[in-house]
């Protein structure tokens, strides 16, 4: 085989060369058609050990591109000469490349290239619309081709000058040379360690043909750029992934060259304008309607170009500015940028105002800030004379940036801003005075230009909702900015005036000054920035003022009341306010507004006054008030606040019948009245009514002898109005379950379930169905013990008259519905409850109630599956149970006789086949139940439940619809006699066997119930109980057995089967012993499968161990676990080997990880020294392991699991770590390696952790540190026997009076830890590590610090650091200085 390889490889050789060699034949035309040649000639080629071809034929190509003649035009701008570069690139050994590379001035061929297409020939106008006069009617228009932005088939590209100077054959030529780069590039990219010396050599060389001063390399990085402007809008070149990787080559091209100190001024001068104006149509959001490229090429190119421009141009200008307060770099760049002063100015905010804070700048928080206000005056100075239309988007949206972030930029700035672009003809540029008052609201409120200024904008502020809603809007978060200000200047009594001020303007007809937002505002921070000598005050002063509008007072009055909570804010303020309201003199039509007001203030006036002053107020308003509610809508926000006044008066006044008599004649209004055109909807009113004033529902229970109706409404769901879905109408129910005031209120709740209840009906169509749904869920929300027993046996009625019907017609009833009524009825059976013509006919109609149901669901081809039936059952097994323990008792009267007799009857009488399911379970329920009753037993032992699961077990028929009735008859054997059982099914055991194989080899969990039978009956038939064979997904059954497809059963839910696991393997291992047991462990880890399921294998295992009593490991030679017995010691080191290669699969990972978790902790007695270092071991391989790095990253709980792992051993066998940290430590370092490595992102390798997992995991590894540095007493001091025997003897000097275990430990660690501490150091400089995963490990960094000593291993890490470490090591040992040195008392 070998020889045949190296004869081929040999004739592709010499085919190669002979192509090369008759690259000179021939005239210049054909040069393309006798490149194509030899690109095939080398798609075929493998390569080999010599390299000369490779050589000639790239030494031919650069000197054919090399000149200014038409052909070398054309051979440099053929793609396919760039793609046969790229593969010679591949091929030919570094050091001989680097010399032919040099020798045919390859970078000057590059340069020429690059420039060549980075400015292509446009096609006219005329030739795309073509020559013909005649506009055709179907054509397609400019502005469709222009919204068309889906990219063009690439198609081959052409030997043609001309066709490779348009955008298409640029772009071809453009994506073949980066590839070309890309490929040259990463050969270079290799380690001083890697490769031979020659090669090493080859790359350095290579790497200086591109180290360039500044000025000459921009002269390849400027094309580059412009290329990948034209392309990222081009729709002539089909997307492709190595498109990603071209801003990355643009920057290792700049990374090559020659670095200076003029650098940052280069990168301004040539790149910043057209870099900024890229970026800014890749960050665009919403995505900019001219880019055709991919999105992920996209996200790419917007990373690798804001790094490139921050750490290039932005850091160094910073730098400079902090250092020298120069400003020359950032003055070029906004020059540069002019020409799209709108996008590009904002880019470069962005930059700067992001730029990452550099460890090694001394600078403080005042310099940063000085530094932003710097970059922003420059802007300001660049766009002075700047065109408008240029100059306004700019300014707004770095303002709108500057306002998001808070950044502090000066007040006479913003102000200047303001007083040249804030008006742009006659109207108010919002957008602008919205993000300066969002920053800095002192800009229109301290010096005397501020406030002309700020009057300028108010005389902007008159304008409704109706008519202009984004300036009212606007406007109203404008003023409520001015309030916050105010607020923060402790001067919000100066706001108050402005806004009486205002209000008495013009009449208060919906402008934002009467806004409900604006006025949440004030009373938000009333108490906050007002004393109560203040608020005094200004009450005085309001009073004091005569306004021209009337009633505008209690606009701001209503808002201080809404603000007050304080006690003493509420002595001072309450009923002042409502007096000065009081002394208003209203209109006959009042405005909504001041009417609103008005009763607001009423209402929070009668609510915290006395009695008497409630009275009082009462008195005075409450003609007013029905006048109110007489005439206004009913969902009219002053009929809101009128009410609110009303009830608060009946709630405080319980005896005013005007009061009471006026809040329930409106409530009973609520539900003739529809909320539709309403300001305030039903819902506003039904929540106020359960938070605001819960008491005023018991006071209309007590009043209408009944639940009110509306609330009962509120609580019904409905398909017609979309305010009461079944969610909202769900989360009402809540708050009212919550509220003490009703649940505790045996009238009120009474009310509620009374109404509930009648609301129980017969489904006759959907929305019945959604109203009796609502009912049920809320009658299993209500807690049991407010349920009288009236009102269950009520329920109870309903719910089997219901039962009748539905059985016959199950027309709107769905399998959900019925499951929720069979969980109300267990509910309330749950008491003693006897409802009228009790009979056990109910039971067996609720039953085949469950069997029609779902019968109608296969048949309209549902997919309900047999687990969702076999629950139904399950509450029909409970509801019967609890029924029938009603009835056997001690003493039956004649009601229980009966209803003995009726249930004899029934379960002694024939049943369809088709309801055979409920049957069985009723039987069942009814044997187990009279059993516990003496007198009843009799009863139990007529039945002959064996006749009846007998022809079940028996049958051969276990697929499709005979699954359920099989399973249903193997539980119910539970009631008879084991021997009477192993007697009468010995003989379907076969069969039993058979169809629990079938099962669970298809993935119908089911089995492991049909087995659990065999094992509990007949184990001796399993021979290896625990060795089964299980298929993880259900497979077509081909056979012709009994049942469609669609009643066959899919996979259960995963739950489901976890629990029919384990009670398998309880049933199979109860009654075996303890080397038995470890004989089944042995075979399920020693002995593989294939064809079962590692997760329920996994599960069996787990299972098996926890049923292994623990017992002290057998004595090993030289900690070898394969000598000796098998045991749980063994078995821990199989499946540590079985972690470290399960790392394909983070499911099964997590589950080995959580063994071998439990055989640490439950089992620590069995675990050896060998056990405690293997875990380590493993965890350490698995974490520095390059192929798990895709689980760790993907899948959070892996890495938690490895931590945990390491938790346990600390915990738990912290005396066997003596001796062993340097198994420890290493365990530890890659642990931490893992946790930076995936949490640090860059712009080619993004973190897919989010901050909270990132988090998590660092909190998890700081709490692994510190309990190895501040070590519990346990875990230090107690011993089990194992490590007794592992221990040496100490001898009677070593313990001494002082001296604890816990400080020996922590000694003992302090000489080892500083090494995790060095690690840390340098993963910093080689990564750049989150602030939450800092903050985290912090703790644990600085326990390391507490108990190294100082003289020794703290010396020894400085001296074993770089610089770069020390510096960062000794701003670490500052703050812990700081904040984590303990300094004692």
């Amino acid at each position: 085989m070998g020889v045949k390889n190296a004869e081929i490889r040999i004739t592709g050789e010499v085919a190669l060369i002979k192509t090369i060699r008759a690259l000179d034949d021939g005239s210049a035309d054909t040069i393309g058609q006798r490149l194509e040649t030899v690109w095939n000639t080398l798609s075929k080629h493998r390569g080999g050990s010599f390299h000369a071809a490779e050589e000639m034929l790239l030494r031919w190509l650069l000197k054919n591109m090399s000149g200014s003649a038409a052909i070398n035009d054309q051979v440099r701008r053929f793609p396919l000469s760039w793609n046969i570069m790229g593969a010679v690139f591949a091929w030919i050994p570094l050091f001989s490349l680097a010399k032919s590379l040099a020798d045919r001035r390859f970078i000057a061929v590059l340069q020429q290239t690059l420039k060549d297409i980075s400015t292509p020939q446009r096609e006219a106008a005329q030739s795309k619309k073509g020559g013909s006069d005649v506009e055709m009617k179907d054509a397609t228009s400019d502005e469709t081709t222009h919204k068309s932005r889906k990219r063009k088939r690439t198609t081959a590209a052409k030997f043609d000058l001309t066709s490779q100077q348009q955008v298409a054959g640029c772009l071809q030529t453009a994506e073949a040379v980066f590839e070309a780069l890309r490929i040259l590039l990463s050969r270079c990219n290799i380690k001083s360690t890697d490769g031979l010396p020659s090669n090493r050599m080859g790359a350095e060389h290579i790497k200086s043909l591109f180290s360039s001063s500044a000025s000459d390399v921009m002269q390849m990085l400027v094309p580059v750029l412009s290329t990948c402007n034209f392309a990222a809008e081009s729709d002539e070149l089909e997307s492709s992934k190595e498109q990603s990787t071209w801003m990355s080559t643009f920057y290792t091209l700049w990374d090559l060259h020659l670095q200076g100190p003029e650098d940052a001024s280069a990168v301004a001068v040539s790149l910043s304008g057209l870099g900024a104006h890229l970026l800014s149509k890749l960050t665009a959001t919403p995505r900019h309607p001219s880019l055709t490229i991919d999105a992920t090429v996209q996200d790419q190119w917007a990373r690798d170009l804001r790094r490139f421009l921050t750490r290039n141009m932005i850091l160094p200008a910073r730098a400079a500015f902090l250092n020298n307060r120069a400003q020359d770099v950032i003055q070029v760049a906004t020059q540069m940028s002019s020409d799209f002063a709108s996008t590009n100015y904002p880019v470069l905010f962005d930059l700067v105002t992001r730029a990452p804070r550099v460890l090694s700048e001394k600078a403080t928080k005042k310099d940063y800030e000085e530094w932003i206000q710097a970059v922003f005056d420059g802007i300001l100075v660049a766009l002075k004379g700047a065109d408008a239309s240029q100059s306004q988007p700019a300014v707004e949206a770095v303002l709108e940036m500057a306002a998001d972030q808070q950044l502090p930029l000066s007040a006479e700035s913003l102000r200047s801003v303001c007083k040249a672009c804030g008006l742009q003809g006659d109207k108010l540029n919002w957008k602008l005075h919205l993000a300066i008052a969002k920053l800095n609201p002192d800009v229109f409120l301290v010096t005397q230009e501020g406030q002309a200024l700020l009057d300028q904008a108010l005389a902007h502020t008159f304008c409704t909702r109706e008519k202009e809603a984004e300036k009212f809007d606007k406007a109203t978060e404008f003023l409520i900015h001015l309030v916050n200000g105010h607020a923060r200047a402790r001067d919000l009594q100066g706001f108050i005036k402005t806004w009486l001020t205002y209000l008495d303007k013009n009449e208060p007809s919906g402008f934002p000054w009467t806004s409900s937002q604006l006025a949440n505002a004030v009373a938000e921070t009333a108490e906050q920035s007002l004393t109560v000598g203040q608020l005094v005050d200004i009450l005085n002063w309001v009073d004091e003022q005569k306004t021209k509008q009337k009633g505008v007072k209690t606009v701001i009055l209503a808002a201080i009341a809404n603000g007050l909570s304080l006690e003493a804010y509420i002595d001072a303020a309450n009923m002042r306010t409502f007096g000065i309201a009081s002394s208003e003199k209203f209109e006959k039509k009042v405005k909504s507004v001041i009417s609103t007001a008005r009763w607001n203030v009423a209402e929070k006036a009668i609510s915290r006054a006395t009695v008497a002053d409630a009275k009082s107020v009462w008195e005075s308003v409450h003609s007013d008030v029905k006048s109110t509610l007489k005439r206004s809508e009913t969902y009219s926000s002053e009929a809101f606040a009128a009410f609110k006044c009303c009830a608060s008066a009946w709630v405080k006044l319980a005896d005013d019948e005007d009061a009471a008599s006026l809040t329930s004649s409106f409530v009973d209004k609520l539900d003739k009245n529809n909320d539709t055109k309403g300001a305030v909807s039903k819902s506003s009113y039904t929540t106020w009514i359960l938070e605001g004033c819960p008491h005023l529902v018991s006071l209309l229970t007590k009043r209408q002898s009944a639940f009110p109706p509306t609330l009962i409404n509120a609580l019904t769901p409905s398909e017609k109005d979309e305010s009461r879905t079944l969610d909202s109408v769900q989360a009402l129910a809540q708050q009212i379950l919550e509220n003490q005031n009703i649940v505790g209120n045996e009238k009120v709740i009474g009310g509620l379930v009374d109404k509930t209840i009648s609301l129980i009906e017969t489904p006759k169509n959907p929305e019945s169905l959604i109203v009796a749904r609502g009912a049920i869920q809320l009658l299993l929300e209500v807690p049991m013990e407010a349920i009288t027993r009236h009102q269950r046996e009520s329920a109870m009625r309903r719910l089997v008259s219901q039962a009748k019907k539905v059985v016959d017609k199950p027309k709107h009833v769905d399998a959900q519905y019925w499951s929720l009524v069979l969980s109300l009825m267990t509910k309330l059976m749950s008491r003693p409850t006897f409802y009228e013509d009790m009979k056990f006919d109910d039971l067996e109609t609720a039953g085949r109630c469950i069997r029609k149901i779902y019968k109608n669901s296969e048949e309209k081809g549902s997919t309900e599956t047999i687990l969702q039936e076999r629950e139904d059952y399950r509450l029909l097994e409970a509801f019967a149970t609890s029924t029938i323990r009603q009835m056997c008792v001690a003493n039956p009267e004649e009601r229980e006789k009966a209803y003995i007799a009726n249930a004899l009857t029934v379960l002694k009488s024939e049943c369809e086949e088709a309801y055979i399911a409920p049957r069985l379970v009723l039987l069942r329920a009814f044997i187990s139940v009279a059993k516990e009753n003496e007198k009843t037993k009799g009863e139990a032992d007529s039945f002959d439940l064996l006749s009846a699961v007998k022809p079940i077990i028996m049958s051969k028929k276990w697929r499709g619809k005979k699954l359920l009735p099989l399973l249903l008859a193997l539980e119910a054997t539970d009631v008879l006699e084991a021997k009477v059982v192993k007697k009468k099914f010995s003989s379907a055991v076969e069969n039993l066997l058979k169809a629990s194989n079938w099962l669970l080899e298809h993935g119908y969990q089911a089995g492991w119930e049909v087995r659990t039978f065999i094992a509990k009956h007949f184990r001796e038939e399993l021979g290896a109980p625990l060795k089964i064979a299980t298929d993880a997904q259900p497979v077509a059954d081909d056979s012709d057995e009994e049942g469609s497809a669609s009643e066959k059963p899919g996979s259960v839910a995963a739950a489901f089967e976890k629990l029919s696991v384990l009670e398998y393997v309880d049933v199979v291992v109860n009654s075996v012993d303890q080397d038995t047991k470890l004989g089944y462990l042995k075979e399920l880890l020693l002995e593989e499968s294939e064809t079962s399921c590692a997760s329920s294998r996994l599960l069996i295992v787990e299972r098996l161990i926890q049923h292994i009593s623990g017992s002290r490991p057998p004595v090993r030679e030289a900690n070898d676990p394969s000598q000796g017995q098998f045991d749980l010691a063994h078995a821990h080191t199989v499946l540590c080997s079985r972690l470290s290669h399960t790392t394909a699969s983070p499911a099964q990972f997590i589950q080995i990880a959580k063994i071998v978790h439990l055989l640490l902790d439950k089992k620590a007695q069995c675990m050896t020294q060998w056990n405690v270092d293997s875990t380590l071991s493993a965890v350490s391989a698995i974490a520095s392991d390059v192929s798990s790095t895709t689980m760790l990253t993907t899948v959070p709980k892996t890495y938690e699991s490895l931590c945990h792992l390491v938790e346990i051993v600390i915990k738990r066998h912290r005396k066997r770590l003596d001796g062993h940290f340097h198994i420890l430590i290493p365990t530890l370092q890659s642990l931490l390696r893992r946790l930076i490595s995936s949490s640090s992102s860059t712009s080619t390798n993004p973190s897919l952790l989010s901050d909270s997992t990132k988090e998590q995991h660092a909190k998890l590894l700081s709490r692994l540190l510190t309990l190895i540095t501040e070590p519990t007493v346990a875990s230090v001091s107690s011993r089990s026997a194992a490590s007794k025997d592992v221990e040496h003897h100490n001898n009677h000097h070593s313990q001494q009076p002082l001296d604890s275990e816990k400080d020996k430990a922590k000694r003992y660690a302090g000489q080892h830890m500083y090494l995790v501490l060095m690690a840390y150091v340098k993963l910093q400089l080689e990564f750049v590590v989150p602030l939450v995963v800092r903050e985290q490990l912090e703790t644990g960094m600085f326990s390391i610090v507490d108990i190294t000593p100082a003289e020794g291993e703290l010396r020894i890490m400085n001296d074993g650091m770089d610089p770069s470490g020390r510096v960062i090591f000794r701003e670490m040992y500052k703050r812990w200085e700081r904040f984590g040195k303990w300094s004692g008392v």
